[in-house]
């Protein structure tokens, strides 16, 4: 578990306000070079509509998207963390790099270790959300030999602790909810933001790798099961709990691949 200097928001003299009347806020952050979860949303697998609807339909205050947000990101983070900006759900995709030797330089913001930052905004969120395998659980970054130090944000080479540590609980006393898969499914992403974003949510909702009881695997759906069964979701069938990818099954399918190869050439 890290347990950094506050460096982003060391002014900080008050926690930020709840004053009824306010609307939910969402900040969405990507790390370890990552935006696989941004695309799938986006419209990759499911329609960038689907996300838009949820910010306007349910009343959500979108403060900054990667993709979305033209405005720069500094000026919110620092009214986030000195407390005039109230931050609802911290959604975080991508795998926080811990190294070199520690330091965090390897994936940086504002010329300082994102990781301390990301350790800060979820100090002041009422929820936390990880989206996908990187962010839950280091993913393939953690892979060995681990050149970047990735880990999670509450597990790290599939066992608790990561970068906030096992008995991190967020401003509403939930940990870190795991949505995971690679990239996670896009129905199930709106789902728990949706879940989380309602308020009170049921802790029992969620296993005991921090996952809600509705996430189902990683590249399923109704009209194309795919990757396996409920019980195996984000787990055996694509590696989803850490880094370790199954020796009996192909990451790819190279027949699909080179007949699909051979098709645009032909076209």
């Amino acid at each position: 578990m890290l347990d950094p200097m506050p460096t982003f928001g060391s002014q900080r003299t008050t926690t930020p306000s709840r004053e009824t009347g306010i609307p939910p806020t969402l900040l969405w952050i990507g790390c370890g070079s990552c935006s696989g979860e941004s695309m799938a949303i986006l419209g990759v697998d499911g329609q960038a509509t689907d996300f838009l609807d949820l910010l306007e339909h349910d009343g959500i205050r979108l403060l900054w998207h990667p993709s979305l947000s033209l405005e720069p990101l500094a000026p919110i983070v620092y009214r986030v963390l000195n407390g005039t900006l109230p931050l609802t759900l911290l959604c975080v995709e991508g795998s926080i790099a811990m190294g070199p030797d520690g330091t965090g330089l390897f994936d940086t913001f504002d010329g300082k270790p994102k990781r301390d930052l990301v350790y800060e905004l979820c100090a002041v969120a009422d929820y936390v959300l990880a989206l996908g395998t990187c962010a839950s659980y280091g993913g393939i970054p953690a892979a060995p030999p681990n050149p970047t130090e990735a880990v999670g944000l509450q597990y790290s080479d599939g066992q608790p602790g990561g970068l906030l540590g096992e008995d991190w609980r967020s401003r509403k006393d939930l940990p870190v909810v795991n949505v995971a898969g690679c990239a996670a499914d896009t129905d199930v992403m709106l789902l728990a933001m949706r879940w989380l974003l309602a308020g009170d949510p049921d802790p029992a909702q969620l296993d005991h790798f921090g996952r809600p009881t509705f996430v189902r695997p990683c590249l399923s759906g109704a009209d194309r099961p795919k990757c396996g069964t409920a019980q195996w979701v984000g787990h055996s069938c694509y590696g989803c709990i850490s880094q370790k990818f199954p020796l009996s099954r192909e990451l790819l399918k190279w027949k699909e691949a080179r007949k699909c190869a051979s098709e645009l050439l032909l076209t």
